[in-house]
C-alpha cells in the first residue's frame, strides 16, 4: 500500500481534494441553514386584537362570568405586545382597583404607553395625571405636558361625553397658561406628530 501512494503524483490528489473542498464548503452552507435561529415573530395585530377582545368580554361579563383577573391577564397579553387599546384598559383596571391592586403611578404608566401608541383615550386620560401630578415624578402638575396630550388627543375621543370633558379640560387648562406656556405645549405636539408621522 506505501508503494501504492509513491507512485502517486501531486496530480492524482487533485480530484480528492476538490471534492474534499466542495464537501466542506456544502457543510458550512447547510449548517447555516439548519442551525440558523428562526425569526421570532410577534403575535399579528388581529391576535392582539383577539386578546384584547376576550379580555373585553371577561371585563363585562358577555356569556362568562365577570372575571377582573382573567379580563386583566387577557388585557396584559395584548397590551405587553404593545396594543394601544389593551394598553388602556390595563391603565382603567390598575386605576379602578379591579382585578389588581388599586395603583394610580401603574395606571398612569400605562395610560402614557398607550398615549405614545396614538390612542386619544389614553392621551386624554395621560393628560389627566399630568394635571393632577399622579404621572410626575415629583408629583407636581406638569401643565404644559398635559395641554400637549389634550391637544393631541381631544379630538380623536370617539365617546362624546369623554369629548366634551376633554374639550373643557383643555381649554381651561390653555386658559389658565401664559402665551410662553401653550407655545411650548404647541411646539412639543408638532415634534410629537412629526416623530409619529407615519413612514413613505
Amino acid at each position: 500500500m506505501k508503494k501504492y501512494f509513491e507512485d502517486m503524483t501531486a496530480r492524482s490528489f487533485l480530484p480528492v481534494a476538490v471534492a474534499g473542498g466542495f464537501a466542506i464548503v456544502l457543510l458550512i452552507v447547510l449548517a447555516f441553514f439548519v442551525l440558523k435561529p428562526k425569526e421570532v415573530v410577534g403575535p399579528s395585530q388581529e391576535e392582539l386584537a383577539a386578546d384584547y377582545a376576550t379580555g373585553l368580554k371577561y371585563e363585562r361579563g358577555d356569556n362568562v362570568t365577570v372575571n377582573y383577573q382573567t379580563a386583566m391577564d387577557w388585557y396584559r397579553k395584548a397590551a405587553d405586545a404593545g396594543y394601544a387599546q389593551a394598553e388602556l384598559s390595563v391603565g382603567i383596571l390598575y386605576m379602578s382597583g379591579r382585578g389588581v391592586p388599586k395603583d394610580p403611578k401603574q395606571a398612569a404608566d400605562w395610560f402614557h404607553r398607550a398615549a405614545e401608541h396614538g390612542l386619544p383615550e389614553g392621551q386624554v386620560q395621560y393628560a389627566g395625571d399630568l394635571v393632577s401630578g399622579i404621572a410626575t415624578a415629583d408629583g407636581k402638575p406638569d401643565k404644559v405636558e398635559a395641554l400637549k396630550w389634550l391637544q393631541l388627543g381631544t379630538e380623536g375621543v370617539t365617546d362624546p361625553l369623554m369629548k366634551q370633558v376633554a374639550q373643557t379640560q383643555r381649554d381651561t387648562l390653555a386658559g389658565q397658561m401664559q402665551a410662553d406656556e401653550r407655545a411650548e405645549a404647541q411646539k412639543r405636539v408638532d415634534a410629537w406628530l412629526k416623530e409619529h408621522a407615519p413612514q413613505e
